[in-house]
């Protein structure tokens, strides 16, 4: 999959980060805004975690696109590869078996077939990942955004 893994400190927990990505200071995607109003950061606290928050969520897009671009990749290369097994069993067999018999066939006995299925898995797998971090991290925006509100109208 890529990128890099970090380690919650507050959890121990590990966080594997997609490329293109990086782990937002404050995790508080799943946190709610009672317990993060009783850690009492400053306003600078929180501007900056939002600056930063913001800076990664203007890179999704950038990295997001990166992704969409390998699984197209991954997915012509798998649409290539079907169609020169199955032409290749179709040499093979004749024309008596369908073209659908001869693509399950090749499915399993095509090395170049398996291995581009197998990528275009790993590049779809890879996408959602990126696609589920991007969201994390604009609900991380959002959030920020609610305490720095709520902390400016204490502080007024």
């Amino acid at each position: 999959m890529g990128g890099e893994v970090h380690a919650d400190p507050s959890t121990g927990t590990i966080i594997h980060v997609a490329p293109g990505f990086d782990v937002v200071p404050l995790d508080i995607a799943i946190l709610d805004e009672e317990l993060l109003a009783q850690w009492a950061p400053s306003p600078i606290q929180v501007a900056g975690a939002l600056a930063m928050a913001r800076a990664k969520n203007l890179q999704a897009p950038t990295a997001l696109n990166e992704y969409r671009k390998k699984l197209a990749a991954a997915g012509r290369e798998k649409k290539l590869a079907l169609g020169l097994a199955v032409k290749k069993l179709r040499d093979e067999y004749g024309s008596k078996p369908t073209r659908t018999e001869l693509a399950e066939l090749a499915y399993g006995t095509d090395d170049r077939l398996i291995a581009a299925v197998e990528a275009y898995d790993d590049a779809w797998i890879a996408f959602e990942y990126a696609k589920d971090f991007a969201e994390a991290v604009e609900r991380d925006v959002s959030l920020l955004q609610s305490i720095a509100k709520r902390l400016g109208s204490e502080t007024r």
